[in-house]
């Protein structure tokens, strides 16, 4: 178990403590989010004739206020500064209709994701309050979520963000799937053996990865992102931890697994396998893992082992 540790001392310290200190001081900042002013989308029966007022306008911003004042409280996110935008789209308060504009402008002030909110009113006295996030960088929609519908004239409006911010938003442990983003295996090859099976290696590598990240999203349990990095080019050996860790943040993920594989002879490897925690900063799953062989038959044995002992791991 000693000789994988030691291989792969250079990239990364693989004990369960030295890989949390590590993480710490890779001081990932929280993700920087671009909140939006709050929208109306009105549906009620007087939507036609009776344009939005200035008690209307009031309430949007109590509510836009109301959700950026939780959000930056929750220590998850940085709020970035949107008021210096100058989008006709964003000032008529239609960012909603844009087909994910507000990602692009948000990319424009250095943020990782773009929040819109909107307040659906129904009636006069019935609405529903949705956000939706977007990663700046594909301009994909990460986290969606929105209220039952409520009662409650428009002073009612930033009651019904903070329970979406609060219930929806920042309490994902209870009530979101974790998403996981599984990171490209590193390899190490010491055994001395005369044939050349690097092609192989690699192709095995990124079998066990695409058949990892399937069998968690199958069990129901999980939900998979990918990472915005180079093919053959995003393992612990090519990335430095603080830049993984930054990349599976902007990805929207819960969660980052790391792994290193060392083969030490003919017939025997060695893996190491990680989760962090993105929300805390800490491992939350560790594993070795010897296998012997070194054909597809091993590869995935291994494979289907690994995503077992991650699924039995009762806090998913």
């Amino acid at each position: 178990m000693r000789g994988i540790a030691f291989i792969l001392a250079p990239a990364i310290v693989f004990a369960g403590v030295s890989l949390a200190e590590a993480v710490d001081a890779a001081g990932a900042p929280p993700t920087k989010l671009a909140v939006f002013p709050f929208e109306l989308e009105d549906f009620s029966a007087g939507a036609g004739t009776i344009p939005p007022d200035a008690i209307d306008r009031e309430q949007l911003r109590l509510s836009t206020e109301e959700a950026r004042r939780l959000i930056a409280a929750s220590g998850r996110y940085q709020l970035v500064d949107v008021s210096a935008v100058n989008d006709p789209v964003a000032k008529a308060g239609t960012l909603r209709n844009c087909e994910g504009c507000d990602a692009k402008l948000a990319a424009g002030l250095d943020a990782d994701q773009s929040m819109i909110g909107i307040v659906t009113r129904i009636s006069r006295t019935e609405y529903a309050v949705t956000y939706k996030i977007r990663d700046t960088r594909s301009g994909a929609v990460v986290d969606t979520a929105q209220t039952d519908l409520r009662m409650g004239a428009n002073l009612a409006w930033s009651r019904g963000a903070r329970w979406l911010i609060q219930n929806r938003l920042l309490d994902q442990a209870q009530n979101q799937t974790p998403t996981i983003a599984v990171a490209e295996l590193q390899y190490v090859d010491t055994s001395g053996e005369i044939i050349d099976q690097t092609a192989d290696h690699v192709r095995r590598r990124r079998e066990f990865e695409a058949s990892l990240r399937s069998d968690l999203a199958k069990s129901g349990k999980m939900r998979d992102v990918g990472l915005d990095c180079p093919p053959n080019a995003c393992s612990v050996a090519d990335i430095d931890l603080d830049r993984l860790v930054g990349k599976a943040q902007a990805a929207g993920a819960s969660h980052l697994l790391i792994g290193a594989v060392h083969k030490l002879s003919t017939l025997v490897q060695q893996a190491k396998f990680d989760i962090i925690d993105m929300r805390s900063r800490r491992i939350v799953f560790d594993r070795y893992v010897t296998f012997r062989g070194d054909n597809d038959m091993a590869w995935r044995r291994a494979e289907s082992f690994v995503a077992s002992q991650i699924l039995d791991r009762e806090e998913w």
